[in-house]
């Protein structure tokens, strides 16, 4: 059983953090600061979840388990979110298939959750790295692999645009569609971040993340690299304008957060431990953020007149949100637990009285507790 690595945790919060941030208003008060959270955010959490793949196993138990935890979700996700459409609004059940069949196809253009684009690209990106991982595993030379790594994000660009989008013929109907299904005219491009997790797992240990230089240097490398060369970056919308500068400012980007994790987690207990709380749902967080924080949003623009508050309240409640549905519907629920990827958790068992008077009278000797073999 590998030791779980706890900053990484905190990592995944601070980058949910800033997808909810990058996913409400938050542009209109400081356009420069969105610009540098699209910069990374993304590849941030391929990064992650590249971190902790295990090719030990047969690419069959894998790719269930990759199922299970990523693609079931979003399956889960979108079959509730029009069930409830039709079931408490007014949208007709004929809508609502079409609809299921187009989210079906997984690029972001035919979500109406748009942010659920990221689960089928996921998916398909892990059964990529994990092929790439065990061929590039045969190779005696790790500079191989980097180089052959640097290649398929290199290929990957000029082909950006190629699927998105393409023209497509059928029972003599002219279609015109965006992405290919799962975005897998991104797969490389993504992958490129998720086989980068994997490969820094292998070079690097806790203490690489440790020094205060590092934070300051990457933090300091990513704004100067965003405001001297402002180049867009939206993995999802096949935005990648430049090869250098884009891929530089993920990897700071990337080690920024890296670093402020390891620095949270050794010297503020309490901040770390809410953040570990936060990379450990952020997919609950990821589902449902969105509707909520807009709603909330919409709701306080409307009655305040107030931009900055409205933005403020959205994002409290995109967060907050996420966090009520879990800890009511989820954590502790074996079947939505099934359902959304997790493992149910069982309850805390309270001491009963005699048991708590009978530990306080004779300490030394706690009740005995008889358990009978099945």
């Amino acid at each position: 059983m590998t030791k779980r690595i706890e900053y990484l945790d905190v990592a995944r919060g601070i980058g949910i953090l800033l997808v909810v941030l990058g996913h409400n208003d938050f542009a209109a008060l400081s356009p420069f600061f969105h610009q540098v959270i699209y910069s990374f955010h993304i590849p941030l959490f391929f990064f992650l979840s590249g971190y902790f793949i295990n090719t030990a196993q047969s690419f069959r138990d894998y790719s269930k388990k990759r199922f299970h935890s990523v693609l079931k979700p979003y399956l889960f996700t979108i079959f509730l979110i029009y069930f409830a459409s039709v079931s408490f609004e007014k949208m007709g059940f004929q809508n609502a298939m079409l609809r299921i069949v187009k989210a079906l196809y997984g690029s972001i253009d035919y979500i109406d959750w748009a942010q659920l684009w990221f689960l089928p690209n996921l998916f398909v990106v892990s059964l990529y790295a994990f092929i790439f991982i065990r061929l590039a595993g045969k190779l005696q030379k790790r500079w191989m692999t980097w180089g052959i790594l640097l290649a398929t994000l290199a290929v990957s660009l000029p082909f950006l645009h190629v699927f998105y989008p393409f023209p497509f013929s059928i029972f003599g109907k002219e279609y015109e569609l965006y992405g290919l299904p799962f975005s897998l005219d991104v797969m490389f491009l993504s992958g490129f971040f998720f086989i980068l997790g994997n490969e820094v797992r292998q070079v690097t240990s806790e203490k690489t993340f440790d020094p205060v230089l590092l934070l300051i240097g990457a933090g300091t490398g990513l704004i100067l690299l965003n405001f001297l060369f402002p180049s867009s970056v939206d993995v999802a919308k096949r935005v990648y304008e430049s090869f250098f500068v884009n891929t530089a400012e993920a990897i700071l980007g990337i080690l920024f957060v890296l670093a402020l994790a390891r620095q949270i987690e050794q010297h503020t207990r309490r901040l770390a431990a809410v953040f570990k709380y936060l990379g450990n749902i952020s997919l609950i967080i990821l589902l449902f953020h969105v509707p909520i924080q807009g709603f909330w949003g919409d709701k306080i623009m409307a009655v305040t007149g107030s931009l900055p508050l409205s933005i403020l309240t959205g994002f409290i409640m995109g967060v907050s949100g996420p966090v009520l549905i879990h800890e009511i519907f989820i954590r502790f629920n074996p079947v939505a637990s099934f359902w959304f990827g997790r493992k149910a958790e069982l309850p805390r068992r309270e001491e009963s009285p005699p048991e708590k008077e009978q530990l306080a009278a004779n300490p030394q000797n706690p009740p005995v507790v008889e358990v009978k073999e099945q």
